[in-house]
């Protein structure tokens, strides 16, 4: 459901900020803190901050589930109305995030920059690599970024467009055909981020057409309380354990490793314990913010309050800050959004684009 897709997005975002905030723990020169009972060592801290790069591949999964789910009991067979479709979602996604591109651009002096130079000492480069950046595509041109985040834009951007062909393949040519076009692509350059996160497009894919997740809350739900939380825990801990090791993984196997982690994770969330329901809103609530959090948290931590961040040496501290701030920012710029209807002007802008597209397609 929409609830738990949000549920798992809060997962990845709280696990995105502890790696980005604690993966070079056990680095020369990485701030001093105060380390406790859980956390007792730098290497230990830098472990778990690794362990959060998975992150990434929870919201490919999600995006790869959310986008079949939204292609259920609908006839793919005309390619411009997916086409269609796949650009709609891309123009509510880029004025999302040149939104915020726009907002912090501006404030580029507070960290120390200047507008005219950020991305190169040349006026026309700084000015090409700004105009590549503010539609998300530094990354597929490698070029400079504002934010070394930002570069998941070019991926999400991408999954936008292949992901509705890969259900379209699946659903004609079954799911052994779908594996085998994954794993082939994964053995041609699994170096390559785009093809590393194949395994869980494949699962996110399958277990949404297949129903899968649903008929295994149903059967939690039959189970009983006993079986379905034993269940939900060997699901939970299979996960951590592959996450666990998941710094040492060979990088071959890790993309693979971290698409079971997703599928663990996901059946912890819908056979999870239902009497929770007060921390699943609030879940739900972070998982709604997460693409904002996922905007604008390195400017918190990196930019502009690094002293501060890490001058509040105890690492549970330090995430909650970075965690609340970028929350309160995010419901900030939520706030900004509505003032200037921007969800308005992405769909003007989403009708005209697909408008020319169709007369595009009958010339």
């Amino acid at each position: 459901t929409k609830r738990e897709s949000n549920i798992l997005k809060c997962v990845a975002i709280m696990l995105m900020l502890f790696h980005h905030l604690f993966m070079y723990a056990n680095w020369p020169g990485f701030p001093e803190l105060a380390y406790g009972p859980l956390l007792s060592t730098p290497e230990l801290l830098a472990n778990f901050g690794k362990m959060g790069n998975v992150c990434v591949s929870i919201f490919v999964f999600v995006t790869a589930y959310g986008t079949t789910v939204s292609y259920r009991d609908r006839n793919m067979d005309n390619g411009h109305a997916i086409m269609e479709k796949s650009t709609r979602r891309m123009v509510k996604l880029l004025f999302n995030f040149q939104f915020v591109y726009i907002i912090f651009y501006a404030l580029c002096p507070l960290g120390g920059s200047n507008w005219l130079t950020f991305y190169s000492s040349s006026r026309l480069e700084n000015l090409a690599f700004a105009i590549i950046d503010f539609f998300g595509l530094s990354y597929i041109f490698d070029t400079p970024t504002y934010n070394s985040s930002w570069w998941y834009m070019s991926l999400a951007i991408t999954l936008i467009f292949l992901v509705p062909w890969a259900i379209k393949f699946f659903r004609r040519y079954g799911v052994m055909a779908l594996l085998a076009a994954t794993l082939l692509g994964y053995y041609l350059d699994t170096y390559f981020e785009f093809i590393h996160y194949l395994p869980c497009v494949f699962v996110g894919i399958v277990l949404a057409d297949r129903k899968l997740l649903e008929r295994i809350k149903e059967w939690g739900e039959k189970a009983g309380p006993l079986l379905r939380h034993i269940a939900a825990g060997l699901c939970g801990v299979t996960a951590f354990i592959l996450m666990w090791y998941l710094p040492k993984t060979d990088w071959y196997v890790k993309g693979l490793s971290e698409a079971a982690i997703c599928c663990g994770i996901a059946i912890l969330v819908v056979l999870g314990p239902s009497k929770t329901s007060g921390l699943k809103k609030a879940a739900e609530f972070v998982g709604k913010h997460s693409m904002n959090m996922y905007f604008v948290h390195v400017f918190i931590f990196d930019t502009w309050f690094e002293d501060f961040t890490y001058s509040l040496k105890s690492p549970a501290l330090i995430f909650s800050f970075l965690f609340i701030s970028s929350l309160a920012l995010s419901l900030a710029i939520e706030k900004l959004k509505s003032f200037v209807h921007l969800d308005h002007l992405a769909e003007l802008a989403a009708n005209k684009l697909c408008t020319r597209l169709r007369c595009t397609a009958t010339i």
